[in-house]
């Protein structure tokens, strides 16, 4: 996992499923705006990997001086495109989430 996909300060980050602690080298930014950042939390404890979204102000260290190779911030439009796919989805979370490969062109 690259440096700059860790969040800066995370403390106190439990596994949604077995409870025990993640360690902030588990734990993914998958997009940061202002004080709202989303994240992912690999369990090495039960292998299981969650969501959370943390709250506050950004750290000093945050992850805006790295390289720009990240994906795009997430704006309004996105929130309303997956406000309408989950609308018409018909199957389970882990259908929706579950990573497929991608098929060849």
């Amino acid at each position: 996992m690259d440096l700059r996909d860790r969040p800066a300060g995370l403390q106190g980050a439990d596994c949604a499923a077995c409870r025990q602690p993640v360690p902030p080298d588990a734990v993914r930014v998958l997009a940061q705006r202002d004080d709202l950042a989303f994240l992912q939390l690999g369990c090495p404890a039960c292998g299981s990997v969650g969501l959370a979204i943390r709250l506050g102000p950004p750290d000093a260290a945050d992850l805006d001086d790295g390289p720009t190779d990240r994906p795009p911030e997430i704006d309004d439009d996105d929130v309303l495109d997956m406000h309408l796919f989950l609308a018409s989805y018909r199957g389970d979370l882990r259908g929706l989430v579950t990573r497929r490969p991608e098929s060849p062109a």
